[in-house]
C-alpha cells in the first residue's frame, strides 16, 4: 500500500510525538548547530552594519583619506603638506567632487565668562560634502570667508550648548586667542551609539565631533597657527568606484611632492570596506566550520537512530511490502522521516537562536542583527543534513527483503 507525501509527513509526525524525549534528544546537534548559525550571521551582520554606519558618518564609501604617516622611519622630516600643494591637487584632479584641507589647533574659546578649551579646525566649503556634515543653524564656511580670510566660525552642538545654553548663538562674538569671530552657523548633532562605552563614557561614538568648531582655513593659517602646515586631506570621488583610480592618482602625486617617500598615508573608504567584508567571510568560515561539526555529529547520530527505527519496524515494513507498496514508497517514507526530524532540529534552533542574540550582543558588546535570509540559510541547511543522512537509513529500509522481514521478531 502506497502512501501519499502528506500521509508519509503525518505518519512521521506522529511517530516524532510519540518519542518525544528521544527525539529532541537525537536532534540536540542539529539544535546546537543552527543556533550557532544564526548567532554568527547575526554577529557578522551586526560588524557589517556598524562598520557601514561608521564609515557613512565619516564621509561615506567614496571618500579619501589623506594624513600623515607618522610610522615613517625618520620622524625629524615633516610629514605635512603645503596650501600650493593642495591647491595643486585640486587643480589637477577635476574629477574629485570635493578636497577639502585641514588643520586644527586646540585653543580656548570664550563667550562672556564662559570657557571651553576645544578643538578649531581649518577648513573649506568642501568640508560639508567630505564629511557629509551639514549646519543645522546659521550657515558653513563659504568661498568668499576663504578669499576675505573672514573671522567667522561654526560650532559643533555640544560647544554652542557649553557657551551659550539655550540661548541664540548666531551673530554673537566668541573670543579666540585674543581675536574676535562671528558665530555664523552651529552643525548638525552626531551620534552613533557607542556600544563599548564604560562607566562614565559617552553612549555617542560621534560625541568627540560635536565638540569641534570650524573656521577658515585661510583664517586658521594666517590668524591662529604659527605655521602653514596642513596635516590632512578629505576627498570625495564622484562614485565608491571611482575613488579607487583617484586614490592612485593622489597617491602619485604625493610621492612626487615628497621625493618618493611615503611621508603621508592615502586611504580609501571603499577599499577598507571591502577589506572588511572579507574579513567578515573568513571569520564566518571558521565560525561555520565549527558549527559544520556540531550538524556533522547531529547528522550521524540522527542516522543511526533511523536505523535503529527501522530495526524496530521490519515487520510493519515486511507487511507494506507484501500487501503491495513499492520500494520507492518504503524509501521516500523513511527519507520524509528524516528529514522533517532535521527540519524541526531546524526550527528550534533558529528559535533559540533569535532569542538569545541579544543576550550574546551585550556579552560581546556587539550588534547582532538578524535577517530573513539567514533564517532561510539555517532551515535549508538543516534539510540538506536531513536528505544527506536519511538517504542511506531509507535505502536499507527499501531494500529489505519481504519475506525475511515478515519472520523478523
Amino acid at each position: 500500500m502506497a502512501l501519499s507525501l502528506s500521509q508519509s509527513i503525518i505518519v512521521s509526525l506522529a511517530d516524532f510525538w510519540s518519542r518525544k524525549v528521544r527525539s529532541l534528544i537525537t536532534i540536540f546537534g542539529i539544535i546546537l548547530g543552527i543556533m550557532s548559525i544564526i548567532v554568527v550571521l547575526a554577529l557578522v551582520n551586526g560588524v557589517k552594519e556598524m562598520s557601514m554606519e561608521w564609515m557613512m558618518e565619516s564621509g561615506g564609501l567614496s571618500k579619501i583619506n589623506v594624513y600623515s604617516n607618522w610610522d615613517y622611519e625618520d620622524r625629524k622630516i615633516d610629514k605635512s603638506l603645503k596650501l600650493s600643494q593642495v591647491n595643486y591637487i585640486r587643480e589637477v584632479c577635476p574629477e574629485a567632487k570635493a578636497i577639502n584641507p585641514e588643520t586644527n589647533i586646540w585653543t580656548i574659546l570664550q563667550y562672556g565668562s564662559k570657557k571651553e578649551q576645544r578643538g578649531i579646525w581649518g577648513v573649506y566649503p568642501d568640508y560639508q560634502i567630505a564629511e557629509n556634515w551639514t549646519v543645522q543653524e546659521g550657515r558653513f564656511i563659504t568661498d568668499t570667508d576663504i578669499n576675505q580670510k573672514s573671522n567667522v566660525i561654526v560650532l559643533g552642538t555640544n560647544v554652542k550648548k557649553a557657551l551659550f545654553g539655550n540661548s541664540e548663538a548666531i551673530g554673537e562674538l566668541v573670543n579666540i586667542n585674543g581675536k574676535k569671530f562671528l558665530v555664523v552657523g552651529v552643525m548638525k548633532h552626531r551620534y552613533m551609539k557607542n556600544r563599548w562605552a564604560g562607566e562614565g563614557q559617552s553612549d555617542n561614538a560621534m560625541d568627540w565631533k560635536n565638540w569641534n568648531s570650524f573656521v577658515p582655513l585661510s583664517t586658521m593659517l594666517i590668524k591662529l597657527k604659527s605655521d602653514d602646515r596642513i596635516w590632512s586631506l578629505g576627498i570625495t570621488a564622484s562614485s565608491p568606484e571611482a575613488s579607487i583610480e583617484l586614490k592612485k592618482k593622489i597617491e602619485n602625486i604625493i610621492l612626487n611632492f615628497t621625493h618618493g617617500k611615503p611621508l603621508m598615508k592615502v586611504t580609501s573608504a571603499y577599499e577598507e570596506s571591502n577589506q572588511t567584508d572579507d574579513n567578515m567571510k573568513m571569520m564566518t568560515m571558521i565560525f561555520f566550520l565549527v558549527a559544520a561539526i556540531s550538524l556533522l555529529v547531529g547528522g550521524i547520530v540522527i542516522m543511526n537512530i533511523m536505523l535503529a527505527t527501522i530495526q524496530e519496524r521490519t515487520r510493519e515494513i515486511g507487511v507494506r511490502l507484501s500487501v503491495g507498496a513499492r520500494r520507492f514508497d518504503i524509501f521516500m517514507q523513511f527519507l520524509i522521516q528524516t528529514v522533517i526530524i532535521t527540519t524541526i532540529g531546524g526550527v528550534l534552533g533558529v528559535i533559540g537562536g533569535l532569542s538569545i542574540l541579544d543576550l550574546v550582543g551585550n556579552f560581546l558588546q556587539m550588534k547582532a542583527v538578524a535577517s530573513e535570509g539567514m533564517v532561510l540559510t539555517a532551515i535549508l541547511v538543516s534539510v540538506g543534513i536531513g536528505l544527506i543522512f536519511g538517504i542511506f537509513p531509507a535505502i536499507r529500509a527499501s531494500n529489505l527483503d519481504p519475506v525475511e522481514a515478515l519472520r523478523y521478531e
